[in-house]
């Protein structure tokens, strides 16, 4: 069975696995070394990874897994390169055999042609702009890393909505909070008087990433700090990432 974060370990309301693994992360940023990023990014993309690890090792050749690669035409662009970096040869050829042979039966059988117009579909069964209809389901993974991602906000939001000890790591100044689309997607989770306390500790984070940039600007601006020997950033080069997880997520 694969395992995703919230689905095992529930005690309780708020006992569930992922909870402790946000926590965990947030506290962690409070220490010596601290890992600056977005808590859900990071326990979706791990789910995700564990995902195609167990693909690689115990589900390429199940006939349900094939089954729905082969009526998705395998992953989607983002996913299919996360695939290959696995670096699973024997994997890659079966799957990617299996689909192509699928793709080429679509293609005699005429399946990429719109039914009113007698033009061929774009990517994924689709030309812009035309409406066609989609030859494939949506990518597996997707679909999965969706699920994935609402459970982990859910646990996130009922965490910060119920447990002091989570707010407190949240707002602890060393934590830098968690990306704009999650907490966008938290908002609507916790109550009318938590919303307001969360919006400000998001403010707060922001606002720490803000004033590094600036102290960035101020050194490296020759209009504002003309003595070459003192263009040089330290720590705060760490902010220029940090500002661009914070408001678009973490990478992939």
């Amino acid at each position: 069975m694969l395992y995703l974060p919230g689905q095992s370990y529930k005690k309780g309301k708020m006992a569930t696995q992922t909870y402790y693994e946000l926590l965990e992360m947030m506290q962690t940023e409070t220490g010596p070394r601290p890992r600056h990023e977005c808590p859900i990014c990071r326990l979706v993309l791990n789910g995700v990874n564990r995902y195609l690890q167990q693909l690689s090792l115990e589900q390429v050749n199940e006939v349900e897994m094939r089954q729905r690669l082969r009526l998705a035409g395998g992953f989607c662009n983002n996913h299919a390169y996360a695939w290959l970096g696995l670096h699973d040869a024997l994997g890659t050829a079966i799957i990617y055999e299996d689909i192509l042979r699928e793709v080429g039966r679509r293609l005699a059988h005429g399946d990429f042609l719109t039914p009113s117009r007698n033009r061929t579909l774009g990517l994924f069964g689709r030309k812009p702009g035309d409406g066609g209809e989609n030859v494939f389901a949506p990518c597996p993974l997707c679909r999965h890393e969706s699920q994935l991602e609402e459970r982990i906000v859910s646990d996130f939001a009922e965490g910060f909505g119920e447990q002091a000890e989570f707010r407190a790591a949240y707002a602890a100044t060393q934590t830098a909070g968690v990306c704009l689309p999650h907490f966008r997607a938290i908002l609507p989770l916790v109550s009318d008087a938590q919303s307001g306390h969360f919006s400000l500790r998001q403010a707060e984070k922001l606002a720490a990433t803000q004033a590094r940039l600036h102290q960035i600007i101020e050194k490296l601006d020759a209009s504002l700090n003309p003595n070459p020997a003192e263009r040089e950033i330290g720590p705060e080069r760490e902010a220029l990432s940090r500002a661009i997880w914070q408001i678009v997520g973490l990478e992939e």
